[in-house]
């Protein structure tokens, strides 16, 4: 009798399978070919692999053996035939065309069977084979994936592997591990998240970052950071078969960014984006000054007769604008002093802030009570819904479009509340804090760092201020920076042109008002100038 000869091929996908599973199936298929006297020609073994696809080395290996050799060649033995694919249509495609291009046959150790694809009976039972180890495949995926729902969503545990989120290291482990912030990347997290509120380029918050500490590589890593739901303390799940996916809260974290914070930066990302500006220490303006054309001034130094290099800004369409840079700073820098605060106004306002204070006070306490009934009808709302989804009282696309609708609508309510929920005095302590820095208002842009001086004369021009013929002109200014508009308009500094369509939107002040002589003011005006003023210190 000639002695049969085989090759044998053993997997496994993941580090719990790795050596117990691979000596598992290596007595197995031993076994197997010792009591049939089957020789053992040699072995494949790809460790660490999925039998999704067949994109593995030794079995790529392994089918180039068969070809070469497959005339010395009877059997390629598995444990079982799960080891070889889970994919049931590619591995009978894969196993016939074994069998029919090359003679040989497949053979399940496990389960002693040698199958022949050219037999009806023997052809049904590798397929129900194959088609167990893909359902028992479909349920193993199903029940990770339900369990991962279940961590995330309902007990809002952070069960992701790899490094912690950057502002956050690892503490604990199973369900008892947390994210603990981490001080130093924590500061680097609130930098982006102001400075890009503050309409600093991102490329400049990319430089800034990485000169504070910023370690993470890849040109969206701070877009990472600013998409992160992680930082105001929600995590994105997926959905699980009929239960809806979507942001939920995390146990147990302590937050980095305000619930605020986060909202406002999640809808100025969907604001279509505009022409990128590279800023520069010697072209403060250009990104904030106009040609009276609309167009963004360009920056760029000019070489004079004498060859000496001067800086100007210009309109990119020729014979407009072409203004010197110590010109143009040393106007702005008039206008600014031109547009301080007398102390006495100064006084006037902290005073008359003062008093607004106890009503803005007790409407503010009215407001969020409101909001807190407001928040449990939504809560026994979404409650209701689950309720009846749970005794099949509600039809599955009816229940996940409720579902996402409280969802989201009690997550912007929590962030209102958190909103109202800070201290009422923060405007007014802010105001009585910084409004003397007002006083000289030049001296606040001079000190300003390049970002806090753009968003200064923004906040202050509302993105209006454009120059044509020799001096500067806007359609708006903060109502409190006009008391000296008829000087500057004389001085030839500055004109207002309220006619001017420019398609920009002129800002309102809202709010409660404070009367200060023949004059009324907004305070929340003045809360607008507060990052500009401090920001980056």
């Amino acid at each position: 009798m000639l002695l049969k000869k085989g090759i044998r091929y053993l997997r496994y996908s993941h580090d719990k399978q790795s050596y117990h599973s691979i000596e598992r199936q290596d007595h197995v298929t031993s076994q197997w070919m010792n009591f049939n006297k089957v020789e053992i020609v040699d072995t494949f073994k790809d460790e660490g692999y999925t039998a999704r696809t067949f994109d593995r080395p030794d079995i790529k290996l392994l089918f180039e053996f068969i070809r070469k050799n497959h005339r010395g060649i009877d059997f390629l033995v598995v444990s079982e035939l799960t080891r070889f694919s889970r994919e049931a249509g590619d591995a009978i495609n894969m196993v016939k065309k074994i069998q029919k291009d090359y003679g040989v046959r497949i053979v399940s150790a496990g389960r002693g069977t040698i199958y022949d694809c050219l037999d009806h009976n023997s052809f049904f039972m590798m397929g129900l084979e194959f088609l167990l180890g893909n359902s028992e495949n479909i349920k193993r995926t199903s029940d990770i994936n339900g369990g991962i729902y279940t961590a995330k969503a309902i007990k809002g545990l952070w069960i992701q592997g790899g490094p912690a989120p950057y502002g956050y290291k690892k503490s604990g482990t199973g369900e008892k591990r947390r994210l603990i912030i981490d001080d130093k990347e924590a500061a680097i997290v609130k930098y982006i998240y102001d400075a890009y509120l503050a309409n600093v380029p991102l490329y400049v918050i990319k430089k800034n970052a990485r000169e504070l500490g910023f370690t993470r590589s890849g040109n969206s890593a701070v877009e990472g950071i600013l998409t992160n739901p992680i930082y105001f303390g929600y995590q994105y799940v997926k959905p699980w078969k009929e239960q809806a996916g979507g942001l939920f809260a995390l146990a147990d974290h302590n937050p980095i960014v305000d619930v605020i914070t986060w909202n406002r930066v999640q809808e100025k990302m969907k604001q279509p984006t505009t022409e990128k500006v590279i800023i520069s220490d010697d072209f403060p303006l250009r990104g904030v000054l106009r040609c009276h054309c609309g167009k963004p001034l360009t920056g760029a130094p000019s070489r004079g007769r004498a060859g000496k290099y001067y800086n100007y800004y210009k309109c990119p369409i020729a014979g407009h604008n072409n203004i010197n840079s110590n010109r143009a700073h040393s106007q702005l820098e008039e206008i600014l002093t031109w547009m301080s605060l007398p102390h006495q106004l100064i006084t006037e306002i902290k005073d008359e802030s003062t008093k607004l204070l106890e009503t803005r006070l007790a409407e503010g306490k009215k407001i969020l009570n409101q909001h807190k009934l407001e928040l449990e009808e939504l809560e026994c709302g979404l409650h209701s819904v689950e309720s009846k989804w749970i005794k099949n009282q509600m039809a599955h696309d009816t229940y996940h479009r409720w579902h996402g609708e409280f969802t989201e609508k009690i997550r912007l309510k929590k962030a209102e509340i958190d909103k109202l929920d800070k201290d009422q005095n923060e405007v007014y302590f802010l105001l009585q804090t910084e409004l003397d820095k007002l006083s000289d208002l030049k001296h606040v842009y001079i000190s300003s760092t390049l970002p806090q001086k753009q968003e200064l004369l923004r906040t202050v021009f509302d993105s209006t201020l454009y120059y044509q013929n020799q001096l500067y002109r806007t359609t708006y200014i903060m109502e409190i920076f006009t008391h000296n508009l008829l000087t500057l308009n004389e001085k030839r500094l500055l004109e207002m042109d309220e006619n001017k369509k420019t398609g920009l939107r002129v800002r309102s002040g809202g709010g409660d008002r404070i009367r200060t002589g023949v004059q009324t003011y907004s305070p929340k005006a003045f809360y607008m100038l507060i990052p500009a003023l401090i920001v980056g210190k």
